[in-house]
């Protein structure tokens, strides 16, 4: 087994699978990234096979990180933010780092100064807004549009121009909430310097790294309720492989939207095992301290006491 790793390490791939498609009415072909990916390349075209326990994917310590001391949950203190807002306008990050995991790690920035005294007053957790791989974003940062930050400056305080500037870029820019799963198990790309292959990973292991060595455990908001598309989609992933399967459908055979994207069906065994399975590698590979799950009343209560379990089964 070790050889034939050592022959695929760092290997892109996709899947190639013939399935019977509704929308179509047709046996399709799809090729299809692997919705259990680790690793992938700019804008996920392409799986790449990786251990997340080779050396050269942790940070110097990584093993042997400690965490900051917790007597009781009821201590926990939460700030929440946005990985690219925390520093895409800090003069004191390195242009380049700017909008990224490792901008986290620059401890002598305003940002990074500023958590490490909110720590010494008491808070606990930083609550990361998601921060696996999505759908919104094109992680090719050559192609972003961004406002004329002058010319907004310019217009009065209780102008409607500066809405408006902005959203003549929405969609082209490099921020989204990032509420729109594209592989839960992959850290975003446009976070990373580098959206191509395992910088993604060790960026974000030095993100946690840092904000722990700050005195300041990690919460990561998730999203298994929903996916950003289903079907014959180029942004579709678990339909494409089983059809009907992972999605929760409507009396009509639809998939039902009440998340207001593609809702998952974590009622069914194999899309519970995929949740269950993604929580326990961030918490497990990414040394994540707690999740927050988005619109946890879409899933099942039988789905939340499987993540717990999970979690509980996990050395302390």
């Amino acid at each position: 087994m070790c050889q034939v790793y050592s022959k695929l390490r760092k290997v892109s791939y996709l899947y190639e699978v013939k399935v019977y498609v509704p929308s179509t009415g047709k046996i399709e072909t799809n090729l299809v990234t692997d919705p259990y990916s680790f690793s992938l390349s700019m804008n996920s075209k392409l799986s790449q096979i990786v251990d997340l326990n080779d050396a050269d994917l942790k940070p110097q310590g990584w093993d042997k990180l400690d965490k900051p001391a917790l007597a009781a949950p009821e201590d926990i203190v939460v700030y929440e933010l946005h990985i690219r807002d925390f520093s895409i306008n800090d003069p004191t990050v390195p242009a380049e780092l700017r909008g990224t995991y490792k901008a986290f790690t620059v401890k002598d920035s305003n940002g990074m100064k500023h958590l490490t005294e909110l720590a010494k007053a008491g808070l606990t957790h930083i609550h990361l807004l998601p921060a696996f791989d999505i759908a919104s974003v094109n992680e090719d940062k050559s192609t972003w549009q961004s406002a004329d930050e002058a010319q907004l400056a310019a217009y009065p305080p209780n102008s409607t121009e500066q809405s408006k500037a902005v959203s003549l870029i929405t969609g082209t820019d490099g921020f989204n909430w990032g509420y729109d799963p594209l592989h839960f198990t992959t850290p975003e790309g446009s976070y990373a310097t580098n959206p191509n292959g395992t910088t993604r990973i060790i960026e974000f292991r030095d993100m946690v790294q840092s904000l722990n060595q700050s005195g300041l455990r990690v919460v990561m908001d998730v999203v298994y309720n929903h996916t950003n598309a289903s079907g014959q989609s180029g942004n579709s992933v678990l339909d494409k492989i089983v059809p009907g399967y992972y999605h929760r459908l409507n009396n009509e055979g639809k998939v039902e939207k009440s998340t207001c994207c593609d809702n998952t069906a974590t009622e069914h065994a194999m899309m519970r095992k995929l949740m269950t399975d993604s929580v326990v590698t961030w918490a497990t590979e990414y040394k994540v301290d707690g999740f927050r799950f988005d619109l946890m009343g879409h899933h099942m209560l039988a789905d939340m006491k499987a993540v717990r379990a999970d979690l509980d089964s996990l050395t302390l």
